[in-house]
């Protein structure tokens, strides 16, 4: 199912968006309610993005050179209740670019598993426990193992050809670590690629307890870098309009313009753009006023990625489509 693209020049910005992939945030809502996740500290209202704005977005994205979108955010892009409409717009307007998504899988059912399997291209269903026990302790939320196994297996029994290639991903925490390598063996014989990652701290923010007790070690000895982000995308559109530099800017710290504002190539090539890029240019992390300066994707994290089953994955590569290096501007 997976429509490969051209690898494109630099884009009329200056950013070269290294996958020509967006990252666009549908909805803020979840139902659950992960131990790692800073959900708590949200200064924003939950919403869905306007469909007149998505369409906007996707436009305008386009007419850049994006290829691939990726529609995922705080939130689990199956409870928008015009999920549909907005997936129906990219692929009737748009045939080319692929899809991709993030989910728990809780709400993959009825008319959700039925547009998963029409519009989507790549799936991927974060799935934090190999126990019911462990599954909910992370989870957490309305989240039960039961239905979650259900609808994954559903997914997986049909065809290659009549749904989007399945990867399922875990992440090693004090709940669930003891069934880590259970977890493995269970799902790699099944799903299309599987991952086991390390938790990061959300771009540097460990406000809370929450957040400081699950975030990656970061090596004080190690030198900062850049993380590229700022030079290679994914550029993240919010519910509310704002294009952030990152997605783990949960907290819209590293907003760089709003779409209702201005159009998409202006706020790309903005002064706060080019602010952020000298940051990272110049490794100025200790005495800038962006989360980066105590975000642990500018430090050494070669160890985040523990086991991938697609062996051309890497720490600093997309985590989306499973030809994604087809979607890589060649260095």
């Amino acid at each position: 199912m997976i429509r490969q693209a051209k690898n494109p020049a630099e884009s009329p910005t200056g950013w070269v968006i290294n996958s020509r992939e967006l990252t666009v945030e549908n909805t803020t809502h979840c139902g659950a309610d992960c131990v790692m996740c800073p959900r708590d500290d949200y200064q924003f209202k939950w919403s869905h993005m306007d469909n007149a704005l998505f369409r906007s977005v996707i436009d305008q994205s386009v007419s850049l050179g994006v290829t691939s979108l990726d529609l995922c955010g705080f939130g689990d892009p199956f409870l928008d209740p015009k999920y549909a409409e907005k997936l129906e717009y990219v692929k009737t307007a748009y045939p080319s670019v692929i899809t991709y998504t993030s989910t728990t899988g809780h709400a993959l059912q009825g008319k959700n598993f039925d547009l998963a399997c029409k519009y989507l291209d790549t799936i991927r269903i974060s799935n934090y426990g190999f126990s019911k026990k462990s599954y909910e302790a992370v989870h957490g939320g309305g989240l039960k193992f039961e239905q979650v196994q259900k609808n994954i297996h559903r997914l997986l029994a049909l065809p290659k050809t009549e749904r989007p290639y399945v990867m399922v991903s875990f992440l090693i925490l004090p709940e669930n670590e003891h069934e880590t390598e259970q977890w493995r063996e269970y799902w790699e014989p099944l799903a299309d690629e599987i991952a086991i990652w390390r938790p990061h701290n959300y771009g540097g923010d460990e406000s809370t307890e929450k957040v400081a007790f699950r975030s990656s070690a970061r090596q004080e000895k190690d030198k900062q870098h850049t993380c590229g982000r700022p030079f290679k995308g994914n550029p993240f559109v919010r519910t509310n309009g704002d294009v952030s530099v990152c997605c783990f800017d949960y907290n819209h710290q590293l907003v760089v313009g709003n779409l209702n504002e201005k159009p998409l190539i202006d706020i790309l090539s903005s002064d706060k753009m080019k602010y952020v890029r000298e940051v990272h240019n110049s490794l100025s992390f200790d005495s800038c006023d962006l989360p980066c300066k105590g975000c642990d994707q500018t430090y050494d994290r070669g160890d985040a990625l523990v086991y991938a089953s697609n062996k051309n994955r890497r720490v600093d590569q997309p985590n989306n489509h499973p030809d994604h290096l087809v979607h890589l501007v060649a260095e």
